[in-house]
């Protein structure tokens, strides 16, 4: 891999340990101000209709003006200076208003960091390239959540300063320290209508395709992990009673071995068995694993706990497989494919997150069987769907 490569994942190693330092004191800023945990699931879905919206207009504007740069750093104080305001609402329509603001500008970080892997990357060391981002960004994330429990134990309004402050410190650096990576795209077909109205016939383009029915696998998986990780946050806080700190230590666990996973686990896999195969066998593990953690009612057994070091395995790994096979497909549009990727992640996480939040309060382990059940859903896609047979 290229230099440019190391200092991209190395910079959202950052982004991603400081975008998650809100996380660990969410449920307390929802519990403090005396909303349900359906507000819960709102507020992490406001953020991600913004980034269904905006993911692939960003990677289109990337792709036009070719460069990711730009959309990396500016997007980032956007967001930093929407956090403030996120962290010290107490209107829950103030507060909405500003996790769309958030989405929509994080949506141009995490889009345009893959469009730049795939930039530097070719078909033969794509996938080590996004495991390994992947890994770290994972493990940044759980870092995030530990650095922000920590931060915010005493008073959450201080991760969120804190977690601002260091957005827009970052920004500063990729603008002065990283490199702009070589975007390829093809500006010979002229198009007669805005870029922001072909997304709807973008989709309907692809949906047809091998690529629409990725999309579709993007969609549910998604809604699968965040169902996962927003009533988890939300069942730690709740039902278990733990505090900012104790959560963003069970995170970090969870982060030190996905990064395991993908560095030294993913590549291989992929590389014996192909990302297809591979995919469809962590999918159903994923899906296998937590529903028998589901079941359980001691989840402090020796069984449970190396159940759930397996299902974390597993887990980590079905992400950079499938971002492999959208990048593989994106020709010479790669910020318009990972845009429209990123904007199929986002539905998954609109529903992931309202499903999570409407049962959490009532019948919580029904959202991690449900969970469950759509990963299985998603690998028995893989199983039928000629679309993805390499001989179609």
């Amino acid at each position: 891999m290229s230099k440019k490569i190391y200092y991209l994942i190395v910079s959202m190693f950052f982004m991603t340990v400081l975008s998650n330092m809100a996380h660990p004191v969410t449920p307390e800023l929802v519990v403090s101000l005396n909303m349900s945990s359906f507000m819960y699931g709102v507020m992490f879905a406001a953020m991600s209709i913004a980034s269904f919206t905006m993911s692939p207009i960003w990677g289109s504007l990337s792709d036009k003006y070719r460069t990711r740069k730009r959309f990396l750093y500016f997007p980032m104080i956007g967001y930093g200076l929407a956090q403030i305001g996120f962290g010290f609402s107490t209107s829950p329509i103030i507060i909405i208003i500003f996790r769309i603001i958030g989405g929509g500008f994080a949506s141009s970080v995490f889009t345009n960091a893959i469009a730049y892997i795939v930039d530097e990357t070719n078909r033969n060391n794509r996938s080590k390239a996004i495991a390994y981002y992947t890994a770290l960004s994972g493990f940044g994330a759980s870092l995030g959540y530990l650095v922000g429990g920590y931060i915010g134990a005493s008073d959450y309004h201080n991760a969120f300063i804190f977690q601002s402050i260091g957005l827009i410190m970052h920004a500063i650096i990729i603008y002065f320290f990283l490199p702009e990576s070589d975007v390829k795209f093809d500006s010979k077909e002229k198009k007669s209508t805005h870029f922001i109205f072909e997304i709807k016939d973008d989709f309907r383009k692809y949906m047809p395709t091998a690529l629409g029915t990725l999309l579709m696998l993007v969609l549910l998986t998604s809604f699968s992990q965040t169902a996962y990780t927003t009533g988890i946050n939300y069942f730690l806080k709740k039902y278990l009673n733990l505090n900012p700190l104790q959560i963003g230590y069970y995170m970090a666990i969870t982060g030190i071995v996905g990064m395991i996973a993908n560095v030294y686990l993913t590549p291989r896999v992929s590389s014996k068995y192909g990302e297809k195969k591979a995919l469809k066998y962590v999918l159903l593990a994923t899906g296998i694993t937590l529903i028998i953690l589901s079941m359980m009612k001691n989840l402090l057994s020796p069984i449970a706990i190396t159940i759930f070091f397996i299902f974390i395995f597993v887990i980590s790994m079905f992400k950079p497989l499938i971002q492999t096979m959208v990048s593989n497909l994106s020709k010479n549009e790669h910020g318009k494919i990972m845009g429209l990727q990123s904007s199929a992640n986002s539905v998954g996480m609109v529903g992931g997150s309202l499903f999570a939040g409407a049962l959490l309060d009532i019948y919580p382990k029904v959202t991690f069987v449900v969970a469950a059940v759509v990963f299985i859903l998603s690998y028995l896609i893989m199983i039928y769907s000629r679309r993805l047979n390499p001989s179609s």
